[in-house]
């Protein structure tokens, strides 16, 4: 299930590239609501995709936008809320603590397909990474 949703939304990532960033092994992006071409399943309308490596495993997280009065890199992360982000469902439940950060729906199903572009979009990082190297 998990490849077959990547497929029918990997034809759909026809975005421009946003900018990347890599500290502590982690590739970051910055994205918006006001930006997305494909229907926006979190509930905050900025927020980060991060792409890491994990027991040779690809992991997308996304974090909700950085507090305006703490710019600093590595505190700016202290108490942002982050999901999965994956169109694998028994990953998802693994990233339930923060479920309002995903915006409302009324299926699995329907996150799923709102998820799998910004998957396959979080992913690229890690894949250009692993190239580099």
């Amino acid at each position: 299930m998990f490849h077959a949703a990547l497929a029918v939304a990997a034809p759909l990532i026809l975005v421009a590239e946003p900018e990347v960033r890599t500290e502590y092994g982690i590739s970051r992006i910055t994205i918006s609501k006001a930006d997305a071409v494909h229907e926006w399943p979190f509930s905050v309308d900025t927020g980060e995709l991060a792409c890491m490596r994990f027991t040779g495993r690809v992991f997308v997280f996304f974090t909700e936008g950085p507090s305006p009065e703490n710019t600093d890199d590595l505190q700016g992360y202290v108490g942002r809320r982050m999901v999965i982000v994956t169109a694998n469902p028994f990953e998802l439940f693994s990233s339930m603590d923060n479920r309002d950060l995903y915006a409302p729906f009324d299926s699995l199903e329907t996150l799923i397909k709102r998820l799998g572009p910004y998957e396959a979009m979080g992913r690229k990082p890690c894949a250009a990474a692993q190239n580099e190297n």
